[in-house]
């Protein structure tokens, strides 16, 4: 019975260590200071619903990425216009 619970307490040692490791490496940037630097994750912009991306679509924009939490964070210096998308690039 010892050898099992010693087994289970080092599984379960070497499962938390992992996710404590993997962490990091799975946390995306939210907040971007300008549209260069939001454009090496996000090629053709952000935009805080599939609605606002549509629009922008439709305004002859590429389709920006629907990243609501992504947008919250940077909104208020990179979404010049206030339509709901931001660093739009030109189809």
């Amino acid at each position: 019975a010892g050898k099992k619970i010693a087994g289970i307490v080092t599984a379960a040692s070497l499962a938390l260590g992992m996710g404590v490791i993997a962490a990091p490496a799975a946390q995306a940037r939210t907040h971007f200071a300008s549209c260069d630097q939001m454009h090496k994750s996000y090629q053709y912009g952000i935009s805080k619903s599939s609605a606002a991306a549509s629009r922008a679509y439709r305004d002859g924009e590429y389709r920006p990425a629907v990243r609501p939490s992504v947008y919250a964070d940077s909104y208020k210096t990179l979404d010049r216009d206030k339509d709901g998308s931001m660093c739009e690039i030109p189809r």
